[in-house]
């Protein structure tokens, strides 16, 4: 058996708010077949907009003509399992928030272009978090947003003023009042219970889609931007709510109608050679510090590949054949596993890439371009 490098033919996407692009060199898993065509991955970075593309052309192939290629685009969708508190309240809001603000919205906007064909990776750690918030389970930040501004204590306004300027500034700057808080926060100032309600509301808005800012229920607050009331915060976590449901729905329809594939990830997201074999570090890295006891459990690994698989299929009606293990980390002795349970490619990036070449790298000068650009761009 071979390993080679295949892909299906995806479109080009739109840029600007879709998020960040995780790339990878597609790797169909060696069990899987054998004798493909001579493969040439291209990487290109914008830091403009924080993207990353990669293009895969597939040379040999009769549909297409002398300058087609193959492009592929794949987001990598993930959080990590944040913990709960002796309340059952999860510490940290970054799977509502991202849902309110990316997760729905890239692949709602993806539906908006027919012809467009794209991959997500949706980990089954965030699956399931998006899942708990489905069915009530709220974090601390959605808790101080709704404690009414004029019953806040000392710590809980400590908290506000700490935790809720978490957004990027450039979009803080979007929101005239929020950036008068920011300034007044700056200057040690002290904070009145307008200016707290005003910051739980504004937060809550900054992490929300600019679609859905713009729709019926929450214009209204965006342009009057300030002397907020405690009844405006409802509408605001509502449609933050919508946006986590409607994450999955989406996701489940583009995927049934044939535009989108979604893959997924072992369950917890590990570094799945390093559970089959502690050893598989030495190949990448032949300095690398080992343990005093050799961990070898290949069975966990291939639990972890099927516990994740089911994941993905109870909540998206689909069992994924493609998967982006763990930070991308691959090792030969993994893919029987990953084909056992019926994955037929899996991705990966330009560091394994590199290292498989026994080159460490890949160089790039001051304007990001690779330096030996056809050693990356040609298998």
């Amino acid at each position: 058996m071979t390993e080679a490098a295949s892909l299906q033919p995806r479109a080009t996407s739109p840029t600007g708010r879709l998020g960040t692009l995780f790339v990878g060199l597609a790797l169909l898993v060696a069990a899987c077949t054998s004798g493909a065509d001579e493969t040439t991955t291209t990487t290109t970075t914008n830091a403009a907009v924080e993207e990353t593309t990669t293009t895969t052309t597939v040379a040999g192939r009769s549909e297409l003509d002398e300058n087609g290629f193959y492009l592929a685009l794949i987001w990598h969708q993930h959080q990590p399992l944040y913990p709960k508190d002796e309340n059952g309240i999860v510490t940290r809001p970054w799977v509502r928030l991202h849902a309110a603000k990316d997760y729905w919205d890239m692949a709602e906007l993806v539906g908006r272009y027919p012809d467009l064909r794209v991959t997500f990776n949706l980990t089954p750690v965030l699956l399931l978090q998006l899942e708990e918030i489905e069915n009530g389970t709220r974090d601390s930040y959605w808790v101080h947003t709704e404690i009414p501004a004029v019953e806040l204590d000392a710590e809980e306004q400590e908290f506000l003023l700490t935790r809720f300027f978490d957004v990027n500034p450039k979009i803080i700057a979007r929101f005239p009042r929020y950036q008068e808080l920011a300034d007044l926060r700056a200057e040690g100032a002290n904070f009145s219970t307008q200016d707290y309600l005003d910051l739980q509301v504004l937060f809550n808005l900054a992490w929300t889609d600019p679609d859905l800012l713009a729709g019926p229920t929450l214009s209204g607050l965006v342009d009057r931007g300030r002397d907020f009331v405690e009844s405006d915060k409802q509408p605001v976590l509502d449609v933050h709510l919508d946006a986590v449901s409607r994450t999955l729905d989406v996701h489940r329809e583009l995927w049934e109608t044939g535009q989108i594939e979604v893959t997924t990830t072992p369950l917890a997201h590990p570094i799945l050679p390093l559970i089959s074999d502690t050893n598989l570090a030495l190949v990448g890295d032949p300095t690398a510090i080992m343990p005093d006891e050799r961990f070898r459990e290949p069975r966990d690994s291939r639990e972890q590949v099927t516990r994740g698989l089911d994941v993905a299929e109870r909540l998206l009606g689909r069992r994924p054949t493609g998967m982006w293990p763990g930070e991308g980390a691959v090792a030969q002795e993994v893919t029987s596993i990953l084909a056992g349970e019926g994955i037929e490619w899996i991705a990966t990036g330009e560091h394994v890439l590199g290292q498989t070449l026994d080159r460490g790298s890949f160089e790039r000068d001051s304007n990001g371009t690779v330096i030996d650009a056809d050693v990356l761009y040609r298998m």
